[in-house]
């Protein structure tokens, strides 16, 4: 297996196996967070493929897709699922920005690693801030339709 097969099967392993640790109670949210954050990072990570900007040299699915389906349809969800499970709901504005901020870089972070040492992406017009600008704007986008939904206060 190559290095880029390890890591997209340690990716789906660990990610499976975080969802055990949602609680009880939040089971509902997890399924609807799922779903919902599955649509922006598709037409994202669609357009972003198909107007040339990002490429997956190394990918599952090769012949359906050219996005990162393990990305896109499974990673971001969960990690979103964990962002609302631990999302500081009364606090004040400027720790919710630091903490959609952090989360973000730490992920960007991981891609920009991955771009320069795998086969796993490959930026051809793509720049790293886009990256933390799209997912941050996952996870708001997920945080406000949770509170929506659920008649969050």
């Amino acid at each position: 297996m190559t290095l880029e097969g390890k890591f997209l099967a340690t990716a789906v392993v660990v990610s499976l196996l975080s969802l055990a640790f949602t609680p009880k109670n939040k089971r509902l949210e997890l399924q609807f967070i799922i779903l919902f954050v599955q649509f922006p990072t598709w037409i994202l990570g669609l357009s972003a493929v198909e107007l040339g900007l990002l490429e997956y040299p190394a990918r599952e699915l090769a012949t359906v897709n050219r996005t990162s389906f393990i990305f896109e349809y499974m990673v971001l969800p969960v990690l979103c699922v964990h962002v609302n499970n631990y999302y500081p709901w009364q606090a004040a504005r400027l720790v919710k920005a630091m903490y959609f901020t952090g989360i973000s870089l730490l992920i960007t972070g991981i891609e920009v690693f991955l771009e320069q040492y795998t086969l796993l992406i490959k930026y051809s017009g793509w720049q790293w801030y886009w990256t933390f600008i799209s997912i941050t704007l996952v996870f708001w986008l997920n945080q406000k339709m949770v509170k929506w939904f659920f008649k969050r206060r």
